[in-house]
């Protein structure tokens, strides 16, 4: 008991200390929580998930047309971003037809998991109708444009 009282102030500091810890490591674990950064929200993502060779195909099917000068494909989550660069003097009209027509290249269980975005951008950089963005929501059949 003697020695409980003469190291009272002891105890004390590394109770506080403790209680310092414990709560650090729930904040840590509210503030940087471990696992997908997407939670949920990809539930069955395996069954319609692209592989690299298979965004390289599909980038390839879309470079077809002679006007276009460059095409990339970035998936991020439930998102698909494909990125056009077209040669200059490119009706920007033909090119949302085109971006339309494009969407049969995905089987439909992908149109309907994913969102699809389309960046149309030209290589001439003073274009007054590039660049434009196109968006397609998993539910939606329709491509909604940013601009015209």
């Amino acid at each position: 008991m003697k020695h409980i009282k003469n190291n009272k102030g002891i105890a004390i500091t590394l109770l506080i200390i403790l209680i310092f810890i414990i709560a650090g490591i729930f904040l840590l674990k509210a503030f940087f929580p471990s696992g997908n950064a997407y939670g949920d929200r990809l539930k069955g993502i395996e069954k319609v998930e692209f592989s690299k060779s298979e965004i390289t195909k599909l980038e390839e099917k879309i470079k077809e047309r002679d006007n276009i000068k460059n095409v990339s494909i970035d998936i991020k989550g439930r998102l698909i971003n494909i990125i056009i660069t077209v040669n200059k003097d490119t009706n920007i009209d033909d090119m949302k037809d085109y971006a339309k027509e494009r969407l049969e290249i995905f089987d439909k269980e992908e149109l309907e998991y994913y969102d699809v975005q389309f960046y149309l951008l030209n290589e001439d950089d003073e274009s007054e109708d590039y660049p434009s963005i196109g968006y397609k929501h998993k539910t939606s059949d329709e491509i909604k444009w940013s601009n015209n």
